[in-house]
């Protein structure tokens, strides 16, 4: 009963259900909600599912298109401007549509499998703990006591950076808890197909950020003033289309099923050398790639964290 991206985005809440409660069932995985979303003027149904205390959506495949044609990008006077100053900074040649088409993969036409897709993308090295465990313990009453208004509910996810990991319920208690250890690419490939997983392909990562959206970003081709990752508010600080918080800071970029492919982030690289805001924004453009950046990665398999998306093939 599964169906493809454009049945699935005309379905109504019913119908929803009905093909989300197929996918628990034949998948294993616990459906949490079904509800209506709307993001940057589309409105669609959003299905989660709780698996090994991650939360995952579904993400429809069939027949669906990816990508980005520089040629039909429309830049908005203050984009203009802010390109042509970075331009002459660093000696870019060609123009913005240029440069844009240039780092973002070409358009296409892709068909794809149906996915359950990790609606946060987690660091890698994952080694799951008890949620008593006094490491997990500590860094939560520590992190609970920082300033903030008076009862305040957990957030669903906490992290502490090539630390460790947790799933909190409202009440601050800890559903699920992971001590990382030093990841590598291909531990995480072994790990993560032990849980019968995998990272998403570049296409299937597209397509999980932009949903359909043919636009340079997933909200249209406008970018917000500042810069992405000093913008705390925002389209891109929202849950897309699928419901997943995707493509939000461009120093948390994800590493797909391709080693030489990195998607939603440049390392910050942009942002920390002052490039300007476009060049800041395209960083997480819906196809944006940094083709020198991803080569870097792949080279090197020594570092400290690594950002991950599991997915789980539905068929």
């Amino acid at each position: 009963m599964i169906v493809d991206a454009a049945r699935w985005w005309s379905l109504d809440l019913d119908a929803a259900q009905s093909v989300a409660r197929s996918i628990a069932t034949g998948s294993g995985a616990e459906l949490v909600e079904v509800r209506a979303h709307e993001y940057a003027g589309r409105r669609a149904p959003i299905a989660l599912f709780a698996v090994g205390g991650e939360q995952f959506a579904f993400v429809p495949g069939g027949e669906v298109m990816v990508g980005f044609d520089g040629d039909r990008f429309a830049p908005t006077a203050q984009q203009e401007t802010s390109f042509a100053d970075s331009a002459e900074e660093y000696g870019i040649e060609g123009d913005i549509r240029q440069f844009t088409d240039s780092m973002t993969s070409p358009a296409r036409t892709v068909v794809l499998s149906p996915l359950l897709v990790a609606v946060e993308a987690v660091e890698a090295g994952a080694v799951p703990v008890p949620p008593d465990h006094p490491d997990i313990v500590r860094r939560v009453d520590r992190t609970r006591r920082r300033p903030g208004p008076q009862g305040r509910s957990a957030p669903r996810q906490i992290e502490w950076s090539g630390a460790g990991r947790a799933i909190l319920r409202p009440d601050w208690t800890v559903e699920a808890a992971w001590l990382l250890d030093s990841p590598s690419y291909d531990g995480e490939i072994d790990r993560l197909a032990a849980l019968r997983q995998r990272l998403l392909t570049p296409d299937e990562w597209e397509h999980a950020c932009g949903a359909g959206a043919t636009t340079l970003f997933r909200w249209g081709d406008d970018n917000p003033p500042s810069d992405p990752w000093s913008a705390k508010t925002g389209p891109h600080r929202v849950s897309n289309l699928f419901g997943l918080h995707i493509g939000q800071d461009p120093y948390q970029e994800e590493r797909t099923a391709e080693r030489g492919v990195v998607c939603g982030g440049d390392g910050g690289s942009a942002v920390c050398g002052g490039a300007g805001d476009f060049l800041a924004w395209l960083t997480i453009a819906t196809a944006f790639r940094d083709v020198h950046y991803a080569a870097q990665v792949a080279a090197d398999d020594e570092f400290g964290t690594m950002r991950v998306r599991p997915a789980i093939p539905l068929t």
